[in-house]
């Protein structure tokens, strides 16, 4: 029987370890660094509401998760917000992540073999081929070693050059956030918008928010582009706290840096006897970072296509990458190609953007659930209309959007056969496209 062997108990091992493991086909080991208790983050975050659905997966425990309210968007001079008005029945929900993986843990257990409290050190390389890891002081050999490690993976950075997997991403595709629930402070009425996200906050590249959580905490996130360093957090705390009064310093639950990839997937993500998942293959929305639901999604492709064949080769799960490109990849890259223009853009220019109309509500939404920005005729006049005394800001940013829509299509036009020189060949496209 072949052994798989995930590194990492995020969402996608935990949805994906316990297909193939149910399936009898296979001996499946997870590990996993933390203690069973302390694995997830111990805080909230959105997950699409369908994942569930569409993945044949139960719903979260009740009481462990909220319908998540319409986020507010605040340019630099914090002189306008833009509020979605997402329909009820289309909003996400927040869901409590260490409850969910507790969840997830108790359904495959049966099943899979895991391994809390235990690190994997490095892989083991033979003859040019992935065979397992070192973990613990123990050679743990596998035929497949799945990549669930994180978007810093350690893992990934060993694999060799000649594997076409981008083993480190650059400073400029990292999030760095610090998240903490801060006790509210008495006294100071609620805001009239509850979800405040902050963007280029400071003028700095990042974002900061304040939402009012439903357990009477608010939910404070600060994170810049990189890395945060004590200075900029502190000048960043005290600015949301001026914005928000109901902020208070004492912290209820979190209080940790985490790093989190906002670019698009990875342009390979398997190698001889390894493959990426989750952050670790950077299956966020570029634009905000979340995951959950894409790791979901990616979890269910990558278990589909190796009990289809049960060929664990590079070229047979090169289909899983085809697949999750055509169904949610390729639209990321060209929402990455719209983040790298925001970030790197002039904070008067956002001002000018968000109080002249130019970006509304609808170009909100889309970013933020990872999906193109796509204009009409009509739409692009009336902007045109709206933003008449700044044409050159107007026309790059119409730019940007057709810089995005041809990253997007790009993405659909992935090798969709494993075969070197034309995967190459697609890569090197993708990593020019970014270039300029």
């Amino acid at each position: 029987m072949k052994k798989i062997l995930f590194v990492g108990a995020g969402m996608a091992t935990l949805v994906a370890s316990e297909k193939l493991a149910r399936s009898g086909k296979f001996e499946v080991t997870v590990i996993e660094k933390c203690p069973r208790e302390e694995i997830a983050y111990d805080w909230h975050d959105d997950v699409e509401r369908t994942v569930f659905e569409r993945n044949g997966l139960p719903m979260p425990e009740e009481g462990t998760y909220f319908l998540k309210r319409n986020w507010t968007f605040i340019p630099p001079s914090e002189r306008v917000e833009i509020t979605l008005d997402i329909p009820d029945e289309e909003l996400d929900l927040s869901i409590e992540r260490r409850p969910l993986a507790e969840q997830y843990v108790k359904r495959a257990e049966d099943q899979v073999n895991f391994k809390f409290g235990t690190t994997a050190d490095s892989l083991l390389i033979e003859s040019g081929k992935v065979v397992g890891v070192n973990a613990g002081g123990e050679k743990i050999y596998a035929d497949l070693v799945v990549d669930a490690s994180g978007a810093l993976s350690k893992l990934r950075a060993q694999l060799p050059a000649c594997s076409g997997v981008t083993l480190n991403p650059a400073d400029s595709e990292i999030f760095a956030a610090y998240r903490a629930f801060m006790k509210r402070e008495e006294g100071v009425p609620a805001p009239k918008s509850t979800n405040r996200v902050y963007l280029k906050h400071l003028g700095e590249t990042g974002i900061s928010w304040s939402i009012l959580d439903p357990s009477g905490s608010v939910n404070v996130l600060i994170g810049r582009v990189g890395s945060l360093s004590k200075e900029t957090f502190i000048n960043a705390y005290r600015a949301l706290k001026v914005s928000n009064p109901n902020i208070s310093d004492v912290i209820v639950r979190g209080g940790k840096i985490c790093k989190i990839p906002i670019r698009h997937p990875l342009s390979r993500m398997v190698y001889d006897g390894y493959v990426a998942i989750g952050d670790s293959a950077f299956m966020t929305i570029p634009m905000i970072g979340s995951g959950i639901a894409n790791s979901i999604d990616a979890a269910t492709i990558l278990a589909d296509v190796i009990l289809s064949s049960d060929d664990l080769s590079k070229e047979s799960l090169w289909e899983y990458q085809v697949r999750y490109y055509l169904a949610l990849g390729a639209d990321h890259m060209g929402v990455d190609v719209l983040k790298r223009w925001l970030l790197s853009a002039d904070p008067n220019d956002l001002d000018w953007l968000f109080e002249k109309g130019v970006v509304g509500k609808k170009e909100m939404k889309a970013g933020a659930t990872g999906k193109l920005i796509k204009l009409s005729f009509g739409e692009l006049m009336s902007k045109l209309v709206k933003g008449y005394t700044r044409v050159p800001l107007l026309l790059k940013l119409n730019s940007v959007l057709q810089k995005s829509a041809r990253a997007a299509k790009l993405g659909r036009r992935i090798p969709k056969k494993f075969e070197e020189k034309a995967v190459i060949r697609w890569q090197r496209k993708v990593e020019k496209l970014y270039l300029k």
